[in-house]
């Protein structure tokens, strides 16, 4: 079910994100990281491994000794590389940016959704 009104809201929303300097920034850093392919299959690797550890922490298991050194060795090699590094951290501010949005308008139309802080 959707309203013409939230489309254009949304649409609206949208545009005034991917105009911020912080959506530029992380686009900009994006289209150069992931325009090369050892840097683009080393940040799969990366996340891969990242979300095998987080996939262990929410199933309330610990993370596999080969798992955890598999991602600190990609971390090494990720966070060598500076303009990695401030992708990645690009694309966190681009996730907090959301994030607040999302938990501003759940707060205001009244759903008790908890949102964590990134």
């Amino acid at each position: 079910m959707s309203s013409p009104a939230v489309d254009q809201a949304t649409a609206q929303l949208l545009k005034a994100i991917r105009e911020t300097d912080t959506y530029i920034s992380y686009t900009q850093l994006k289209e150069s990281v992931l325009s090369d392919a050892v840097n683009q299959m080393l940040l799969e690797r990366f996340v891969r491994a990242q979300s095998q550890l987080q996939l262990a922490a929410f199933a309330g298991v610990a993370a596999s000794d080969e798992d955890t050194a598999n991602f600190e060795y990609l971390s090494g090699l990720v966070y060598q590389s500076e303009e990695m590094t401030d992708y990645l951290l690009a694309q966190m501010r681009v996730q907090q940016l959301v994030a607040k949005t999302m938990s501003t308008i759940s707060q205001e139309v009244g759903l008790d959704v908890n949102l964590p802080e990134l």
